[in-house]
């Protein structure tokens, strides 16, 4: 048992929602289970829809107490469960802690902790779908506030909490993210149409504040300037992406891209092995999981000046910062990029003082013990 442990296993409610989805937030959600799934000192209640009820089964393992059933009717019934009927349904089943892992907690009497991956259902609603936008950030504000603790991926993030509401910063802990496991495990799993080209890697959709936009203005000039430098990116479309989207199939029909959608771990892995350099303009990040990474598979990386990549970079080695609004700093960047040979084949290694997920869970069970403790001193 992991030291400082109580003797009695602890029962926490996850909402997941998002287990077993592509994207920063999915992947947080699903290393989160396994490693709460790992421990001997928890029992768990995880809320995720029925379609991954054997994906919670393997994750949450010998810990899986029982599996609470989210509505997949789409966003707004699902989160109206999550915030308005689910705190009944984790207080049946024994919870004496709630995690939200997106967005929400839910209006119960238990102790909640909320992950706040990012500030920009609040900030950048604007890019959001109708719903969430019109909807999230308020219902978003509401579970901040009513959480016990939130639980940020990096320092910039509780940055962005405290300059909305310097409340928010006095109950916020840092608890960065890990690499998963996964990732290092897989097999590699070759992109046909990239096997015999250098290409510049995106990981991450065309949302407007991942500013793939400034990388297809340039691309006919790296074109020019570095023959056969491919840009490959991997990831879904994301909101108020069609222009994007559309100027990006046409750079992939002339030639000069590949963008693959739904990519699974393998390819993902493949990519980072074999690219180039990576690239990561997006204006604003929560964490960055792309640049740890780059990193652990001994990539080269530019990335924008955003503080969250900064922050995940930590100075190391083989990471470039660039301003995200300046086209003319990738396009020379890129150039000499192209222009240095990759280091040797190595084994994955994540960099020096990065944490793991089970030190992740670490923290947030000392967490979880601290508020039940204070809910109920007999405990």
């Amino acid at each position: 048992m992991p030291a400082g442990d109580e003797s009695d296993p602890l029962r926490v409610g996850v909402i997941a929602d998002m287990l077993g989805h592509s994207g920063g937030i999915g992947r947080y959600t699903t290393e989160l289970v396994l490693a709460l799934g790992r421990r001997d000192d928890l029992r768990l209640i995880v809320a995720a829809p029925a379609s991954a009820s054997e994906l919670v089964q393997r994750l949450a393992a010998d810990n899986l107490e029982t599996q609470l059933l989210v509505p997949d009717r789409g966003q707004l019934p699902t989160a109206i469960w999550e915030r308005y009927a689910s705190g009944r349904q984790f207080e049946r089943a024994g919870a004496q802690i709630v995690h939200g892992t997106k967005h929400l907690v839910p209006r119960v009497d238990l102790p909640t902790v909320l992950t706040v991956h990012d500030v920009m259902t609040i900030t950048r609603a604007r890019e959001s779908g109708r719903a969430k936008r019109l909807l999230l950030p308020r219902q978003y504000r509401a579970s901040i506030n009513q959480a016990d603790r939130l639980i940020a991926a990096s320092a910039a993030t509780r940055d962005r909490l405290a300059a909305l509401d310097p409340t928010w910063d006095a109950k916020t802990v840092i608890a960065p993210n890990g690499l998963s496991r996964h990732l290092l495990d897989v097999p590699s799993e070759p992109v046909p149409e990239l096997a015999s080209t250098r290409f510049a890697l995106v990981v991450g959709d065309l949302a407007p504040r991942k500013n793939v936009g400034l990388l297809l203005d340039i691309w006919e000039r790296v074109d020019r300037e570095t023959p056969g430098m491919r840009l490959a990116v991997l990831g879904s479309p994301g909101p108020h992406s069609d222009e994007t989207a559309r100027r990006l199939l046409d750079l992939e029909a002339r030639g000069l891209a590949t963008w693959r959608r739904g990519a699974q771990d393998g390819m993902l892995r493949w990519c980072y092995e074999h690219a180039t350099v990576v690239l990561f303009p997006t204006f604003e990040e929560g964490f960055g999981f792309p640049v740890l990474e780059a990193l652990t598979f001994h990539a080269p990386v530019l990335a924008s000046t955003d503080p969250a990549l900064i922050e995940v970079a930590a100075g190391l080695e083989g990471v470039t910062h660039l301003d995200p609004a300046d086209p003319d700093a990738w396009t020379a960047a890129i150039r000499r990029a192209a222009a240095a040979p990759r280091a040797p084949e190595t084994e994955p290694r994540l960099p020096p003082g990065r944490w793991t997920w089970d030190e992740h869970v670490d923290r947030l069970v000392a967490i979880y013990r601290d508020l039940v403790a204070g809910a109920n001193p007999s405990v």
